[in-house]
This record gives structure tokens, sequence and C-alpha cells, in this order.
């Protein structure tokens, strides 16, 4: 009874949905001239709260304080003291600075690169400026993906935290705060394209998971996402310069977008 309810309520929430294809915008990354949390221009328009997460760099608002280097950028380090070292700028691509290695903030010595930016703290990192981001784990959805909330559908680059979105908590589908979103800057990342049975179409990047757990990458077309089964499944170029995720105050940590039920990348 208890699934019942829950497979119900999302039907019931769905059917309000908007049909909104995540990543309709055509425009290149970086094409918007909306500002930055860190006051730079990039791709997508950016929230401005506090909770908000700015998790990348790569584009071109983001300049860092030391020279370009590397296969996509001229010339080598002219600094001996300095390394062209590389980190993820979305999908397989890279950017490459002249900087140094590091596993602290205190090992960034340099007044122009303060900042130890790294995968995880046990991992080895590389000095950047502080509004410079490496795009270490670009997984997550869309600026237009929508979103079920008590107001109606809302595109999740619109939300905010504090505001309330429909998740699965203690068995139930209720209406409950978010506490975390981000936004993290990719480019030439790619994304899968799910055609949904209702007929919402969603650009979920492939590390992103399920409300099971399971990430994007291993779904096949047939299977359900909560009430809607995937009819088609692409790969696709991503035509935005920001990926965007909630993490709404539940014990799963689940949200429903486009009438499915799928889990978020900051639980």
């Amino acid at each position: 009874m208890r699934r019942f309810r829950v497979v119900a309520t999302i039907a019931m929430l769905s059917s309000g949905l908007l049909l909104l294809g995540c990543g309709s915008d055509k425009s290149a990354p970086g094409g918007d001239a909306a500002q930055n949390t860190d006051g730079t221009t990039a791709g997508d328009a950016a929230p401005t709260d506090a909770g908000l997460r700015d998790g990348g760099g790569g584009d071109a608002g983001h300049v860092d304080a030391g020279n370009l280097c590397g296969p996509q950028d001229m010339g080598p380090c002219t600094d001996a003291n300095l390394d062209c070292l590389c980190c993820p700028a979305g999908g397989p691509a890279e950017n490459c600075l002249c900087t140094t290695t590091c596993l602290t903030d205190g090992d960034c010595t340099d007044a122009a690169r303060p900042h130890c930016n790294q995968a995880d703290p046990s991992s080895q990192g590389i000095c950047t400026a502080v509004s410079y981001g490496c795009a270490w784990g670009a997984i997550c959805a869309a600026p237009d993906t929508p979103i079920a909330t008590p107001a109606g559908t809302r595109a999740i680059a619109s939300l905010r935290v504090g505001e309330l979105v429909y998740s699965l908590h203690e068995g139930s589908m209720q209406a409950v705060p978010l506490v975390r979103v981000s936004r993290t800057a990719v480019r030439h990342h790619r994304v899968r394209k799910l055609t949904l049975s209702n007929g919402v179409v969603l650009h979920i990047s492939a590390g992103h998971p399920t409300a099971d757990g399971r990430p994007f990458a291993e779904l096949t077309v047939g299977e359900s996402l909560g009430e809607q089964r995937i009819t088609r499944l692409d790969e696709v170029p991503y035509l935005h310069g920001h990926t965007y995720d909630i993490l709404p105050a539940s014990d799963t940590g689940t949200y429903v977008a486009g009438g499915a039920l799928i889990g978020s990348t900051l639980k």
C-alpha cells in the first residue's frame, strides 16, 4: 500500500507538469550574459543565494591569474617555478594552467593563486585563484529541468535554498525545503537525453544518481523512473554553460523531475 501511495502521488504531481525539454536553449556554453556568483560573466543565469555552491570553472568568464598552457592554449610556462597542470572543465575537456600542486590552501604560496582546487580533501590538487573552479564532478541537470513544487512546476535553475519541492520522505511524497543547491560550470560536456512516457525530455549527466542510487549511465530503454517509463535514450552534447542540482531536506534526498523520481548528487 505504501508503494501504491507514492506512485499515485507522483502521478498526480506529474499530471500538472509542463512539457519542458531540458537543454532546449540552443546557445553555446557561455553564450548568455548572466553574472556568476564571483561577478564574472558566464553561461546561465546565476542564483545569488548564499546557499548556492558554484562548483566549476572553464567558461570564458573564469580567468585564472596564471597563464593558460597545454594543448588547448598557447605557450609553455615561462616561470621555471610553475608547471603546466590540468583540471577537468566538464566532460573530457581540460583546463591547463601554469601553477603548482597542493594538498591544502597552505601549500599555495602565490597570492594570485591562494586556493587549493582539488576533487576531494585527500587528493592532490592545483593552486588557482579563489574564483576559479575545476569541474571535478559535473554530474547534474540542465537548467530548465522541470521540478515538482507545491507552487507548480519550476525550472531547477530558478530554485533557491529554503523553497519547497516534493520529495520522498518517510515513505510518502511530501513538500520539504531545499537545504542545498549547486551550479557547476562545464565545457564540452555530454549528457544523457531521456524521453519519458509522459512526453517530457530530460538532459541529465551520466553520473547523476537515480532514486535507487544507480547512475543514469546504467539506464536502458523500457526501464521506469517511478511512474515514468523511458521510451528513448541518447547521448548528446550539452548546450549550456552550467549544470544544476538540488538537495531536499528529506531522508532520501530525492525529487521529482519531469514526473520521474530521481536522486541528488548533493546527498
